[in-house]
Protein backbone atom coordinates (compact mmCIF):
# COMPACT_ATOMS: atom_id res chain seq x y z
CA UNK A 1 0.00 0.00 0.00
CA UNK A 2 1.26 3.48 -0.85
CA UNK A 3 1.44 5.95 2.01
CA UNK A 4 0.73 9.52 1.01
CA UNK A 5 2.99 11.85 2.97
CA UNK A 6 3.81 8.98 5.34
CA UNK A 7 0.21 8.87 6.59
CA UNK A 8 -1.55 5.54 6.91
CA UNK A 9 -5.08 4.92 5.66
CA UNK A 10 -6.48 4.99 9.19
CA UNK A 11 -4.81 8.31 9.94
CA UNK A 12 -6.15 9.76 6.68
CA UNK A 13 -9.71 8.79 7.64
CA UNK A 14 -9.21 10.27 11.09
CA UNK A 15 -8.03 13.57 9.60
CA UNK A 16 -11.00 13.66 7.21
CA UNK A 17 -13.46 13.01 10.04
CA UNK A 18 -11.89 15.77 12.18
CA UNK A 19 -12.07 18.17 9.20
CA UNK A 20 -15.75 17.38 8.69
CA UNK A 21 -16.45 17.93 12.40
CA UNK A 22 -14.56 21.24 12.47
CA UNK A 23 -15.66 22.76 9.15
CA UNK A 24 -18.88 20.90 8.39
CA UNK A 25 -19.65 18.92 5.26
CA UNK A 26 -20.81 21.98 3.30
CA UNK A 27 -17.50 23.86 3.60
CA UNK A 28 -15.17 20.97 2.72
CA UNK A 29 -15.63 21.31 -1.10
CA UNK A 30 -15.07 25.08 -0.86
CA UNK A 31 -11.90 24.60 1.16
CA UNK A 32 -10.63 21.93 -1.25
CA UNK A 33 -11.33 24.24 -4.21
CA UNK A 34 -9.44 27.12 -2.56
CA UNK A 35 -6.48 24.85 -1.80
CA UNK A 36 -6.50 23.70 -5.44
CA UNK A 37 -6.49 27.29 -6.69
CA UNK A 38 -3.61 28.10 -4.36
CA UNK A 39 -1.59 25.13 -5.62
CA UNK A 40 -2.29 26.12 -9.26
CA UNK A 41 -1.19 29.69 -8.51
CA UNK A 42 2.06 28.48 -6.92
CA UNK A 43 2.78 26.14 -9.86
CA UNK A 44 2.13 28.97 -12.30
CA UNK A 45 4.44 31.31 -10.38
CA UNK A 46 7.12 28.60 -10.25
CA UNK A 47 6.90 28.07 -14.00
CA UNK A 48 7.10 31.81 -14.68
CA UNK A 49 10.21 32.09 -12.50
CA UNK A 50 11.82 29.08 -14.21
CA UNK A 51 11.11 30.53 -17.65
CA UNK A 52 12.53 33.90 -16.65
CA UNK A 53 15.70 32.29 -15.30
CA UNK A 54 16.10 30.19 -18.44
CA UNK A 55 15.52 33.22 -20.65
CA UNK A 56 18.12 35.22 -18.73
CA UNK A 57 20.62 32.36 -18.87
CA UNK A 58 20.15 32.08 -22.64
CA UNK A 59 20.61 35.82 -23.05
CA UNK A 60 23.70 35.74 -20.82
CA UNK A 61 25.16 32.86 -22.85
CA UNK A 62 24.56 34.72 -26.12
CA UNK A 63 26.19 37.87 -24.72
CA UNK A 64 29.19 35.85 -23.45
CA UNK A 65 29.62 34.19 -26.86
CA UNK A 66 29.48 37.56 -28.61
CA UNK A 67 32.07 39.01 -26.23
CA UNK A 68 34.40 36.06 -26.84
CA UNK A 69 34.05 36.52 -30.61
CA UNK A 70 34.80 40.25 -30.31
CA UNK A 71 37.95 39.60 -28.26
CA UNK A 72 39.35 37.28 -30.90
Amino acid sequence: MINFLFISLEESFFIIIIAIIIFGPKKIPYIAREIGEGIRFLKSAKNKIKNEIRKNNIIDNIIDKNRKKEKK
